[in-house]
């Protein structure tokens, strides 16, 4: 009878309370099967070689500068140019290059995420919750894409932050800025959340950063043949996120001249900007929405409800770290505009992973700071519960976006919330004030 309670309360207990030696631990086992996980995984989602866009990427590490590659993909110098610079060095073909490339990002990106999240108090099950997700054989899958290499670069942004280097940090949007257009909302949030901590010489050398990187990508790039659709830039960019949001939230399939996804539409309307003389609408479908729903609750399980409930609930907080703030606010950015970008989903939700990943743990610190008693409480069983409603949740995310598995993931977000609520109880307005105010009577009540 005793056995199941100790149990509990080791699974439930602080990563804290662990030795140096047992983090490190810890450290190298949630390393090597996340991995293990991601790469296996991910070998089975699909060949990482034949998805879309890949030969975009390919040209640019065979060395085409940008004069054959099309616009947003010739923008994204820096991934392709050290896979040739490998492959050049060590007489290796360009596939295996990309994959050394993709394995060796992935290590940086999870080893910068248990890091971090083992220096915290976040209780144990949530080494777990980390691991399973299914961003990382995501991530993996697209290793020819930019998205692996920049979450390495961005992974060492966020130790750079966390160790308070915030110098250095700020000269990683060079790099970062080469690798991705996408760094000009890394560079805002950044100032945003730094705005307090960063002094005048820092704000002005992650602009300059910033700058260099695009002045770079702009000469590497300025023959190339532009956008597919042959728009002015600033068009194409600013056409880009109303075109997809009809699409993936209100399920219209649009037309134009110059893009159709069918030959008759239904309908039409001309309009005179550039190439595009006439758009319209092919037909309303359920199919783009329900991805949309799919991907944004399953990529990362039950981890973005968790993260904005605790959130929420110690918004109170003023002591946040800057790579707190910045996590927090880059990765809510990046959930919200996610269907604006794109239509793969899962890819594109997954930008959001410092949201999940790395504030996440950091909130429980918050949490132990405004509601003492709570995480150590009999309630807290219920984050064992929320773990294997997360559990299941991230099994979705290997199944077809149908009817029936959106109908199931938010029954698990309302059972994951209830179980929030009934751990933390119902007091949310002044919840956080009124249990700092009195640790004894918050540790009785929960």
């Amino acid at each position: 009878m005793t056995r199941a309670p100790s149990l509990l309360s080791t699974v439930t207990a602080p990563v804290s309370r662990w030795s140096p030696t047992e983090r490190r631990i810890a450290l190298l086992c949630a390393l090597l099967l996340t991995g293990a996980y991601a790469i296996v995984v991910g070998r089975k989602l699909g060949n990482s070689f034949r998805i879309a866009d890949v030969a975009w990427y390919m040209r640019l590490a065979l060395g085409d500068p940008g004069h054959k590659v099309a616009q947003p993909f010739a923008s994204r110098q820096l991934g392709p140019a050290i896979v040739r610079l490998s492959a050049w060095a060590l007489h290796w073909p360009l596939q295996k290059a990309f994959v050394v490339q993709g394995v060796f990002s992935l290590a940086i990106a999870l080893a910068v995420v248990f890091l971090l999240a083992l220096r915290t108090v976040m209780p144990r099950w949530m080494l777990a919750a980390v691991a399973v997700v299914p961003f990382w054989p995501q991530l993996y899958m697209g290793l020819v894409l930019p998205d692996l290499w920049y979450a390495g670069l961005l992974a060492v942004f966020l130790l750079l932050l966390w160790r308070k280097h915030f110098l250095a940090a700020c000269l990683m949007m060079f790099p970062l800025m080469v690798s991705r257009e996408s760094t000009s909302l890394t560079l805002v949030c950044f100032l945003i959340a730094g705005w307090r901590d960063l002094r005048w010489r820092d704000r002005l050398v992650a602009l300059g950063s910033a700058l260099a990187g695009t002045m770079l990508v702009h000469h590497l790039t300025k023959l190339d043949p532009g956008n597919r659709e042959h728009l002015p830039e600033a068009v194409y960019m600013l056409s880009k996120a109303p075109w997809n949001f009809v699409r993936n939230v209100l399920g219209i399939e649009p037309w134009s001249n110059i893009f159709s996804l069918c030959k008759v539409p239904l309908w039409q309307h001309s309009l005179h900007l550039g190439p595009v003389q006439v758009i319209g609408v092919c037909k309303f479908s359920t199919d783009l929405p329900q991805t949309t729903v799919w991907a944004g609750l399953s990529t990362f399980g039950l981890l973005p409800l968790l993260t904005t409930f605790l959130w929420w609930r110690t918004r109170t907080f003023r002591q946040r770290s800057l790579l707190q703030r910045f996590c927090l606010g880059y990765g809510a950015a990046c959930l919200l505009i996610a269907p604006l970008l794109g239509v793969w989903m899962p890819h594109l939700f997954g930008y959001s992973w410092p949201y999940s990943l790395v504030a996440l743990p950091m909130l429980f610190e918050n949490v132990q700071t405004l509601y003492p008693g709570v995480l150590g409480s009999r309630r807290a069983v219920a984050g064992v519960g929320l773990l294997v409603l997360h559990l299941a949740a991230c099994g979705f995310a290997f199944r077809y976006p149908i009817p029936s598995t959106i109908l199931a993931l938010v029954g698990l977000y309302l059972a994951g919330y209830g179980l929030l609520r009934w751990w933390f109880g119902s007091a949310v307005a002044d919840g956080g004030n009124r249990l700092h105010s009195n640790p004894q009577q918050a540790a009785a009540g929960a």
